[in-house]
């Protein structure tokens, strides 16, 4: 569910038509992570594998050379035509054609190999999600902590206020109670954000093997990326990696059933040979033959092997396609969808840019009119509460769209 979410998310940033944020900085982390992480490398290594396995598989277009000998008997009807003793030559072999097969294993590998470089890129996506989720969180921390710093000074100010109109009885001991209880409840928001802070933090160990200290991320910020925004326009499914691997892995099942298919189909090699080819007891024997062939070979019977091998490839094959098809229907859902989450994300900001302003404006007038005499207690507490969350959810919204941003990489 929350993975389907985040795809259908992510749509939303290709037509939004407002400022959106991308955090700056990040570049330095990013690069030691993929320096760092265990699962990178481990990709990386099997990037290597996949490559040197696609290099093998254009082996069987070279002509092979073998060094045979040891113990041989010929017979024929004519018993005094028996040969036998030892033997030994030098042979070469070159495959002219083997119904096929070769040329579908060397497709075969170069398709997994593509397959694993685009794992390998996907994989590196889904760290760099990770690490812009964490250091967007660690950030958005950061700013909570200065925002409750600067409510918890007005607070304690407001507190002062208002023990000074109780001593001068122009109010009741209700103020001061008012005013410890929004303090008290600053105090439990400021020990939770430290609680998270922690929390953000031990996943930075989980991505790097490491803690990574605060001054690390003082030079990062949501700042704004009028380049980020663009029209909602239609995707094109054929270039985004998952849908790329879903055809892949199709590709494959086809190229399996190629090869299983050439196991039918008969083979021609052609032989040379050079050495002692005829057993002989005869040590004085030259190692002066040699023997040339054109082999044709047909396959007769592999006890359905082959048959049942096919069978499974063609399963896959159409396994394979729905997977494909799977796909584009996901995305064609996100796409839809994030035609109705555009107009809540970009009503959202106009909103709060318009609540940010009023409730500063509603938190300067409550306060004079406080100190006139007007206003009590509670209705201060409520302007400051309002104002301060205004900008808390400025932050909030600048998180989510930094997550969306980077989520949407992996639909590039």
């Amino acid at each position: 569910m929350h993975k389907t979410f985040y795809i259908l998310i992510s749509f939303v940033l290709l037509g939004i038509s407002t400022v959106a944020y991308s955090l700056e900085g990040l570049s330095t982390l990013e690069k030691y992570l993929f320096e760092q992480n265990q699962d990178i490398q481990s990709m990386q290594l099997q990037v290597e594998a996949k490559e040197s396995l696609a290099s093998a598989a254009t082996s069987s277009y070279y002509p092979t050379l073998h060094l045979v000998g040891g113990w041989g008997q010929n017979k024929t009807d004519d018993l005094r035509s028996e040969e036998k003793g030892y033997l030994g030559y030098a042979e070469g072999r070159l495959n002219l054609f083997r119904g096929f097969k070769d040329q579908s294993v060397r497709n075969l590998k170069r398709n997994e190999l593509t397959r694993i470089q685009n794992e390998f890129e996907l994989k590196k996506i889904e760290l760099r999600v990770q690490l812009v989720e964490v250091a967007s969180d660690i950030i958005f921390l950061h700013k909570l902590e200065d925002i409750l710093k600067e409510e918890y000074k007005i607070t304690q100010t407001q507190k002062q206020m208002a023990a000074k109109k109780v001593s001068a009885g122009l109010s009741s001991t209700v103020d001061n109670i008012e005013f410890e209880l929004r303090e008290s409840e600053l105090q439990i928001e400021q020990r939770q954000i430290a609680q998270k802070h922690l929390e953000a933090h031990q996943r930075i160990y989980t991505l790097f093997g490491r803690d990574i200290p605060d001054q690390e991320f003082e030079a990062l910020d949501f700042t704004p990326a009028d380049t980020l925004v663009k029209e909602l326009r239609s995707i094109n499914f054929e270039q985004t990696l998952d849908f790329k691997n879903a055809s892949l892995l199709q590709s494959q099942a086809e190229l399996q059933k190629a090869e299983i298919k050439s196991e039918f189909l008969p083979g021609l090699d052609f032989t040379y040979s050079f050495g002692r080819l005829t057993p002989s007891e005869n040590t004085s024997a030259k190692f002066d033959e040699s023997r040339y062939a054109l082999l044709l070979t047909i396959p007769l019977f592999s006890g359905f092997e082959t048959y049942y091998n096919s069978k499974a490839a063609s399963k896959l094959s159409h396994s394979a396609e729905r997977l494909k098809n799977q796909r584009r229907n996901e995305i064609t859902s996100a796409v839809n969808t994030a035609q109705t989450k555009l107009s809540e994300l970009s009503a959202l900001l106009k909103i709060n840019e318009k609540k940010l302003a009023n409730s500063q404006k509603y938190f300067d007038l409550t306060l004079s009119e406080y100190k006139r005499g007007v206003k009590n207690s509670p209705d201060l507490v409520t302007a400051t509460e309002r104002w301060f969350s205004a900008k808390k959810q400025k932050y909030e919204l600048l998180k989510e769209l930094e997550l969306l941003k980077v989520r949407f990489e992996r639909f590039n």
